[in-house]
């Protein structure tokens, strides 16, 4: 059996919420596990926790850990008795194994239960001479090519000789529930991961309009909800909205360089039902200041007054440079890059407004009989899916719910 550390990091600074972030890292942690059945064990700490688990499967469970928001980094250690002779024993392995690769070294030791019988500095004193007698290896107390650290607990002592940095971050859960308009492109996948970052859980929508938007878009947008998955909540919905309807009424107002505007309008009010309905406490878009036309302050202000929900846009100050790299590291990128529009890059204006007024963005809608298509389109234009275990499922009680509550809507309310 192998033993790896798993570290807490910024969970330990929580004051009174500590332990409820702690809860919730330990349920998405086991949540990883599962697949694992009885191949893994996890023993809690206060700061950290240790998972023993069989040899063959260390390197799976490495990479699984790394997807866990709230770990701030890892370690496989060797685990001994308080008995000197035992932790000499385990030092000296440790570095004979690693001085195949290593030429230099460090030994840190921490004693984080003082009722050991030697300091930290007497340790290292007795310690530090066994490697240097026993193996090549010379002292480097600045930049050594290994640093084998020693930490004392209560009833145990950990030796380990390197850190795996993880996700860091707050668990997915304790910040609530967010409804992410994931496009096709790559921003918004970006801009959901780093939401899922700061502790709140993921659900998506996305808009077609067949059959100018084609299956293969639908499916690109299926695969990276897929994609992002590793790091979100245990199941999720994705909401899929056929926007034809909308859309066609779009094209009947008098200034069509207010079309995009207009469209997200509707985009952020169609989202705050799905929303209201199922309990999503804010919306998540992949907007990133100046980029497009539509992403301007001025723009932003004139959609945000459609949302009673907070729209958080994590990407805004990043340029396109900085989302790429964060797409390609979660491995979202070249699903984005598919060929396959989505609505907003099929219909933008030739000339869309940079600068949009609010009054005038509401008379192009007075122009327009968008009200009873928007009610359409969210009782009868929506499908939900929810990933579970791996797969998406459509949930048919959906439309049926929403029946119910146009028929009760005072029940509906309460």
């Amino acid at each position: 059996m192998k033993n790896v550390l798993v570290r807490y990091g910024e969970l330990t600074l929580k004051g009174g919420n500590r332990r409820q972030f702690i809860t919730k890292l330990i349920q998405n942690i086991k949540f990883r596990m599962k697949p694992y059945n009885d191949k893994v064990e996890l023993i809690k700490d206060n700061n950290s926790c240790m998972i023993k688990v069989e040899d063959d499967y260390l390197d799976r469970l490495l990479a699984d850990l790394q997807t866990v928001f709230g770990i701030y980094s890892l370690s496989v250690v060797e685990t001994t008795s308080w008995d000197f002779e035992e932790i000499t024993k385990k030092v000296l392995a440790m570095a004979i194994e690693s001085a195949k690769e290593a030429k230099t070294f460090k030994l840190e030791v921490k004693r984080k239960d003082k009722a050991y019988p030697m300091t930290s500095t007497e340790m290292k004193q007795k310690l530090a001479p066994v490697v240097l007698q026993n193996t090549d290896l010379k002292v480097d107390v600045h930049n050594p090519d290994l640093k084998i650290e020693v930490v004392v607990k209560k009833d145990h002592v950990d030796i380990f000789h390197s850190r795996i940095k993880a996700l860091k971050g707050l668990p997915v859960g304790v910040s609530g529930r967010g409804l992410s308009l994931l496009s096709g492109g790559i921003d918004s996948p970006v801009a959901s991961f780093l939401t899922m970052k700061r502790g709140m859980s993921v659900d998506f929508v996305h808009f077609m309009t067949p059959p100018h938007t084609s299956p293969e878009a639908l499916n690109k947008v299926f695969a990276l909800a897929k994609q992002v998955a590793k790091y979100n909540y245990q199941t999720f919905n994705l909401y899929v909205v056929d926007f034809g309807k909308m859309l066609q009424e779009l094209n009947h107002i008098p200034n069509q360089t207010y079309k995009i505007t207009i469209m997200r309008r509707m985009f952020m009010r169609i989202a705050n039902r799905i929303a209201k309905r199922d309990h999503q406490q804010a919306l998540i878009t992949g907007e990133s200041l100046g980029q497009v036309a539509s992403q301007t302050i001025e723009s932003m202000s004139v959609i945000n007054e459609t949302s009673k929900l907070p729209i958080l846009r994590p990407v805004l100050t990043n340029d396109k440079e900085d989302i790429i790299k964060i797409s390609k590291r979660i491995n979202t990128y070249d699903i984005s890059i598919l060929p396959f529009d989505d609505v907003c890059s099929m219909f933008v204006p030739e000339n869309p407004v940079t600068k949009p007024r609010p009054w005038i963005a509401e008379e192009q809608e007075e122009a327009i009989m968008w009200e009873p298509i928007l009610d359409w389109t969210v009782e009868n234009e929506v499908k939900k899916f929810v990933f579970h275990e791996g797969e998406f499922v459509e949930d048919t009680n959906w439309s049926k719910e929403i029946e119910k509550e146009e028929q009760n809507p005072e029940q509906a309310t309460e």
